[in-house]
């Protein structure tokens, strides 16, 4: 069992814990009780009714580890707003959730519509409550999208585009380059970025002069 390589996240009084399994080698549990001790060492409490396990996975034959005593095992966790699924592959959630809020927001658009907002008006509203949805953590989830979840997506765009609510036609594969390109950008040129340290070592390249 090694616990070196578990990966610990805290953000304000939330902990999430990643613990690689390898050769049968399961760390997650002793990592839990570690966080448990130095809870109760330091007079806090962890609510384990709030605490979830799931095991990432790609529909492998392996049997997977034993379920942590005390937790409940989930297919599925949401973390900063963004759904994981057990299989890393699988967005079907996250996909999910986006539309059904864009449905629910969309409903505010149609109202404003009715009130004699102009299009140039129905449109900066679309980007400010719509797009602010998909740009949301895309960086994350946009580069896993199958061609499956890139066609439900751009089916709403269509429309959108269509009722005349958003004065662009826009697709979601675009949306996903531009976004990633301009994060790569910032990661490069600012060494102090979180990011930067994953970048390959740049290589030096000596040219040879023409004789």
């Amino acid at each position: 069992m090694d616990a070196q390589n578990n990966l610990l996240v805290k953000f304000a009084d939330d902990i999430t814990t990643s613990a690689p399994v390898k050769s049968g080698s399961d760390s997650a549990e002793a990592e839990v009780e570690s966080i448990q001790n130095w809870s109760e060492a330091n007079q806090m409490t962890l609510n384990l009714s709030k605490t979830w396990e799931m095991v990432v996975h790609c529909g492998s034959m392996k049997p997977l580890p034993a379920p942590i005593v005390g937790i409940e095992r989930k297919s599925w966790l949401k973390l900063l707003g963004v759904t994981f699924q057990e299989n890393p592959c699988c967005w079907d959630l996250h996909i999910d959730d986006l539309l059904s809020k864009t449905s629910g927001r969309m409903y505010i658009l149609r109202v404003c519509r009715c009130y004699g907002y102009s299009a140039d008006q129905l449109s900066k509203l679309f980007d400010s409550l719509i797009m602010s949805l998909f740009y949301y953590c895309i960086e994350v989830w946009g580069s896993a999208l199958q061609k499956k979840y890139l066609d439900r997506v751009d089916k709403f765009f269509r429309r959108a585009y269509r009722y005349r609510y958003t004065a662009k036609s826009i697709k979601i594969s675009e949306v996903i380059e531009e976004r990633d390109r301009k994060l790569f950008s910032k990661i490069v040129s600012n060494p102090e970025h979180a990011l930067h340290e994953l970048l390959p070592v740049c290589k030096q390249r000596i040219l040879r002069q023409g004789t």
